[in-house]
């Protein structure tokens, strides 16, 4: 084989795995979009009872401090199962002794009397700077907050940011009383490299 026809078979064989993982990628995405559609229809089950745009909720506490507050464009009750569907919803931490924490979503429905809210698709969870902690950043395509309990989890894929290092991994679990955070499984941690001085 001359040097011309093992440069042609490597282009080749180079725009053929770019060809199958852009193939790949696009079957990903649409399966994604399906399950996610399914999972809607299986939530929004019923005739809506009412519906609410650009609402805003609070939950207090015993004391009658805030204990969070859940904005979003527009929220349907369906009656069937008592659930709620929530268009972009953003839910804020609203007890001062706790680290402020923000997560919002495409979309989501709360279950068990407002106890489980279930957000899906492009979920963000942010915790602003503290004096001894960096901000926090994670993403995923599904998390479960669990607001009486300040509990977050998930059994899919996430990536946070801390500072500059940044954290991957299969299923987490945290918890903002206690400022504890679990990646289960296929953790990868990559940290900056050290400055070294000269």
């Amino acid at each position: 084989m001359s040097a011309l026809s093992a440069h042609r078979f490597r282009l080749t064989a180079i725009f053929a795995i770019a060809l199958i993982l852009a193939v790949g990628s696009a079957w990903v995405n649409m399966v994604l979009k399906k399950n996610a559609g399914d999972e809607k229809s299986r939530v929004a089950h019923g005739t809506p009872d009412y519906y609410m745009d650009n609402f805003r909720h609070f939950t207090l506490k015993l004391t009658g401090d805030a204990d969070y507050e859940l904005t979003g464009k527009k929220m349907t009750h369906y009656p069937d199962n008592d659930t709620y569907l929530i268009n972009f919803p953003v839910v804020e931490s609203r007890d001062e002794k706790q680290r402020l924490q923000i997560s919002y979503s495409d979309w989501a429905y709360i279950e068990d009397e407002n106890s489980k809210i279930h957000m899906h698709e492009n979920v963000v969870v942010i915790r602003p700077p503290t004096r001894d902690r960096d901000a926090f950043r994670m993403t995923t395509d599904y998390l479960l907050v669990l607001p009486d309990e300040d509990i977050m989890r998930t059994d899919r894929e996430v990536t946070a940011y801390q500072g500059t290092s940044t954290m991957t991994g299969m299923g987490m679990e945290s918890n903002n009383a206690t400022r504890e955070l679990f990646l289960l499984s296929r953790t990868k941690v990559v940290y900056p490299p050290a400055n070294r001085k000269k």
